[in-house]
């Protein structure tokens, strides 16, 4: 078979991807998929009129896995795939590679294409059928958080949810704010890590699963979410499956730690944006010295089972202001002797108005300047052990940074009008935190 490598994508054929309410994705880096995955349609059908909150969609609090793993919908995607046509709704991924990061597409393709592609053929045979169930299940048990980061949503953070809530009730909410306030509601409020019947089919298909990867809201700040994973834990199957958790870091208990290290190993994500208060206003709630705190504390997990990475998102507040997270993670490593942490960066998926690309090319000219001082001179691209994953990552950030600017007037003006709205609910002024973001008072607010 002649796959086009450039667009091919192994998760549809191994992994779903759960939402904190039940629905599913095919990944997390789908686009145009807010409800769910569609009983009666597929991907190249919907539309406004077919796919809203009133279309039935899966939901595994209630529905089958494997009715949903063999549905109409993912065989139709499964083919797409296998015949080479391009699916619109995995623009991100291709979007994070011409920028020059790593994608969700390429880091599962290199785990699981050479295992999967003997079996390809097959599955073109049998109309797209996967007879084996998902060997990596990316879920998220509820929506639960701590956090109000500036680029999240209310259907991903319950403390979100209560804020835009209170503010629409207040009538000082934006119309875009409200429109994905509206889209949580739709939703509905049910958590999926409290369905005994998603569990117990979860654990009857264990003896398939290699890797879970847990989402939040934040999985620690939800003690259903922690139940369900130490479940899983105390079975026969933990000791083979790898485990890929994301945290804003700032809970991490003995009990947590001591639930991780029942598995094989694992990544432990840390979802950091900024340094000190530049990342309290992006993850609003949060406090620095806890995240530091906790950082130090997940050395306590097993050291030959599991590593670290960054997970920082880049956005047009934090841009200006990478060189000093990184200089952070520098020296965290460097006083550590931390030889298991790994640099990683991402970009805001479905806000294109908060993606860095925003802000003028000749600004972001600057922090690519000091980007390359810290390739030149800092300890993790010099001197630590896993110095040649350091300098890709590096590497990758400066040509995200170096990215064509987007000049679209409406992106600016709506990105106004948030920052704007921010700080007069925040009551704390994000143009003073982050200076760069001056450039928008040249744009009218919407």
């Amino acid at each position: 078979m002649a796959l086009d490598k450039k667009n091919f994508c192994v998760v549809p054929f191994v992994q779903l991807n759960t939402r904190g309410k039940g629905n599913a994705r095919v990944c997390c880096s789908i686009g145009g998929l807010d409800y769910g995955i569609p009983k009666d349609y597929t991907v190249d059908q919907l539309n406004p009129e077919n796919y809203n909150s009133k279309t039935k969609v899966y939901n595994l609090g209630t529905d089958k896995i494997e009715d949903m793993w063999n549905s109409k919908f993912m065989k139709d995607f499964r083919m797409k795939m296998l015949n080479n046509e391009h699916i619109p709704n995995c623009e991100f991924c291709h979007r994070m590679e011409k920028s020059g990061l790593t994608s969700k597409r390429l880091s599962k393709n290199k785990t699981f294409f050479k295992k999967t592609e003997p079996k390809l053929d097959g599955y073109k045979q049998t109309g797209g059928v996967v007879d084996m169930m998902p060997q990596w299940w990316e879920i998220r048990l509820s929506t639960k958080c701590n956090l109000s980061c500036i680029m999240c949503a209310p259907g991903l953070s319950s403390m979100m949810f209560n804020e835009f809530k209170k503010w629409e009730k207040e009538g000082r909410i934006l119309d875009h704010m409200a429109g994905s306030l509206q889209i949580a509601k739709q939703s509905g409020v049910e958590y999926l890590s409290k369905s005994t019947y998603f569990l117990e089919q979860l654990r009857d298909n264990l003896k398939n699963v290699v890797f879970m990867e847990f989402r939040g809201g934040e999985v620690f700040a939800d003690k259903h979410s922690i139940d369900f994973i130490d479940e899983i834990s105390k079975t026969e199957h933990a000791k083979n499956i790898r485990l890929d958790i994301s945290t804003n870091s700032t809970i991490l208990d003995e009990r947590i730690l001591e639930i991780l290290n029942r598995f094989k190993g694992g990544k432990l994500r840390f979802s950091i944006d900024a340094y000190k208060d530049r990342d309290e206003l992006i993850r609003y709630h949060t406090k620095w010295d806890k995240v530091v705190e906790n950082m130090h504390r997940a050395n306590r997990l097993l050291k030959d089972s599991w590593i670290f990475w960054s997970q920082s998102t880049i956005q047009l507040a934090n841009c200006m202001y990478m060189d000093e997270l990184c200089w952070f993670f520098d020296d965290f490593c460097k006083q550590t002797n931390n030889n298991r942490f790994y640099l990683g960066f991402t970009s805001v998926r479905a806000k294109d108005w908060l993606r860095h690309e925003n802000m003028p090319l000749e600004t972001r000219y600057d922090q690519v300047e000091k980007i390359k001082k810290f390739f030149n001179k800092s300890y993790l691209c010099n001197e630590n052990v896993n110095k040649e994953w350091h300098i890709k990552s590096i590497n990758g950030l400066i040509s995200a940074l170096s990215s064509p600017c987007y000049e679209n007037k409406d992106y600016n003006s709506r990105a106004r009008g948030y920052f704007d709205k921010m700080t007069e609910l925040r009551k704390q002024d994000y143009y003073e935190v982050y200076p760069a973001l001056k450039y928008l008072k040249e744009y009218d607010a919407t």
